[in-house]
């Protein structure tokens, strides 16, 4: 029994104990509910993630980067798959999709198993039976447990508590949407998106420390990837400054270190090579090398809805999200230990709130609360995990047990959501009161 109890407690101290332990959850959820239902095991490659993954079976099924399988493969032989038009043309000859090429590429390696699995058993290689949607979801959990295992390592640069690591990590997953998009809208590109960009704090945090040319490029590299995944993910460059403890230290820092001909090159050059793979593609598709894809939708900067985008039942951040109230309020203990990058977490926050809440389609569609700032979690984790590591006595206890109670409310919000309880896009507050913490229809 001793030796037993020793084992736990060594397993407990082992960080990548408990990533192996959200894997097993994540992937336990994902069998049951996806790849073991008859329905669900063909519903992962959907609506926008259709037009993130064609360029898969484009490529190397098809040959057809114009997507002319949509119409035959996809519309005609899987009738089991919501489908979607995903095309958007200039004339008859000239057929782009919107969907930018970031998430296929890291769909990749999955696709290609699934691929190559079919071809060795003899199983139909279109591109979109059973497997092809089972290697999505896998990439995704997969994808989450990498953004996990570089949050701890972030966590550790900035010397937070081991189990506040463990739990605001886990929290943050199981406690928000993201282990929703990871383990069922595992098409779309959020949950992809929030590894690399948790990647990119790693590097950024080693270059300030170690500034090379080598960092430089794989920081370059990253940017463009996170670029190429979603353009508007850019904007995680504005919490750069907040690496440091003052403005006038990081722009000492930007002048005499970043300021030099080799690191500008490497970065841009790295940066630039992988966000020309798209213009690449545009050109394949329709003999120019740009276009603004979205068409007629746009952002409206002179009629954000910030409100309504933070705390409306409709799809309020803070609503669906509830544990990042907390990094909120952990903000104050930041504060007091670094005034500057207090306020500048604080208003790159704000800023990015007023970005998105003016996307024409401020709730972004059919989704589970605020899918947008998914890529951002590592940012909305920091604050809180440092008011924990500082928290003591009875005040850790009460703040521990919200923590507790927000991400429990949140996994019933995602079964609510699934099971149509909660409605995927018009909730109000008479709605939402009838529903709260009711499993079932009330």
């Amino acid at each position: 029994r001793m030796q037993t109890t020793s084992t736990i407690k060594r397993l407990a101290l082992n960080f990548y104990f408990w990533i192996f332990l959200a894997f097993g959850v994540s992937f336990t959820f994902a069998l049951v509910n996806k790849w073991l239902d008859p329905v669900q095991k063909h519903n992962t490659v959907v609506s926008d993630g259709k037009g993130y993954y064609a360029y898969l079976p484009g490529m190397f099924i098809y040959d057809d980067i114009n997507f002319g399988f949509n119409q035959t493969v996809e519309k005609d032989k899987h009738t089991e798959t919501a489908y979607t038009d995903y095309r958007y043309k200039i004339d008859k000859k000239r057929v782009y999709t919107r969907y930018y090429l970031g998430t296929c590429i890291a769909y990749a390696p999955f696709f290609f198993g699934a691929h190559f699995t079919s071809l060795a058993m003899g199983w139909d290689a279109d591109g979109y039976t059973a497997i092809y949607h089972g290697s999505i979801v896998l990439a995704a959990i997969c994808y989450a447990m990498l953004a996990m295992i570089f949050f701890g390592k972030v966590f550790d640069l900035y010397g937070i508590k081991y189990w506040v690591k463990v739990f605001v990590i886990l929290g943050v997953y199981f406690g928000s949407n993201w282990f929703y998009y990871a383990c069922w809208e595992s098409s779309l590109s959020h949950t992809y998106s929030v590894a690399f960009v948790a990647l990119f704090w790693y590097y950024a945090l080693r270059f300030k420390e170690n500034p090379t040319v080598r960092l430089a490029i794989v920081i370059g590299l990253l940017v463009g990837f996170i670029t190429l995944i979603r353009p508007v993910n850019v904007l995680v460059v504005l919490f750069l400054p907040m690496l440091f403890t003052s403005w006038s230290i990081f722009w000492k820092f930007f002048t005499e270190k970043i300021l030099n001909w080799k690191i500008v090159a490497s970065t841009l050059l790295a940066s630039g090579a992988v966000v020309s793979l798209q213009l690449f593609v545009y050109k394949a598709q329709i003999g120019q090398w740009f276009i603004y894809a979205y068409s007629q939708e746009r952002f409206y900067f002179l009629d954000p809805h910030m409100f309504d985008f933070l705390f409306s039942f409709r799809k309020g951040f803070f609503v669906y999200t509830p544990i990042f109230i907390l990094s909120v309020l952990g903000l104050y203990s930041w504060y007091k230990k670094s005034k500057f990058q207090a306020l500048w977490w604080l208003g790159t926050f704000v800023l990015i709130t007023y970005i998105f809440s003016s996307w024409h389609m401020w709730w972004y569609g059919g989704t589970y609360g605020t899918r947008v700032f998914i890529e951002y979690y590592l940012f909305f984790a920091l604050p809180l995990a440092l008011w924990l590591t500082q928290l003591r006595g009875v005040t850790l206890k009460i703040v521990m047990t919200i923590a507790c109670l927000f991400i429990f409310n949140n996994v019933l919000q995602q079964y609510q959501y699934r099971k149509g309880i909660l409605h995927y896009e018009a909730m109000t507050w008479d709605m939402y009161k009838d529903i709260f913490l009711y499993p079932i229809v009330p």
